[in-house]
Formats: C-alpha cells, structure tokens, sequence
C-alpha cells in the first residue's frame, strides 16, 4: 500500500464549522504549511478555496468529512479532480 506523500504534491485540510471553515495547503511530500484561510461555510468561502489550492500546482488530495458540518464543501472537488483516495 503507497503512502499518501508517494500519491500527491499537496494535502487540503479542512477544519468545518457552522459558520466557517478552516483549510491548511500541506506539501505531502515535507509537510510544509503552504497556505491557511478561513472563508464562510457556503458558496462563496467554499469557491474561495478552490481558487486557493489553484494557486498551487500539483495533484490534490482533500481528505473529507461527510458528518457534521463536512458534506457541503466535501461536494465542491467533485468537480476538481483527481483526487485521493479514489472512490
């Protein structure tokens, strides 16, 4: 089984809340902090970190939460594969 870090460039991080989420931009393959932003849990805020991660290349893994406050933005990389892990 390959480790996440042999997979992707880059780990997405995202601490959900009612009102806000919290995302981290991680390099997989150190672990060095790229980037963090809060934005609104909605539309807008979960755009807001589409256009974050665009700024940085490389492939994307967006572990996500479907319970609590994670299904809404956990919709949003549908759109942006690929992803890890494969569904």
């Amino acid at each position: 089984m390959s480790m996440l870090a042999e997979l992707v460039e880059l780990v997405i991080g995202v601490d959900t809340h009612a009102d806000t989420h919290t995302a981290a931009l991680v390099a997989a393959g150190n672990g060095a902090l790229l980037a963090t932003l809060t934005v609104p849990a909605d539309a807008d805020g979960y755009t807001q970190l589409l256009a974050l991660t665009e700024q940085h290349s490389g492939l994307r893994a967006w572990p996500s939460s479907t319970a609590g406050y994670g299904p809404g933005r956990s919709r949003v990389p549908a759109a942006t594969a690929p992803v890890w892990p494969a569904t």
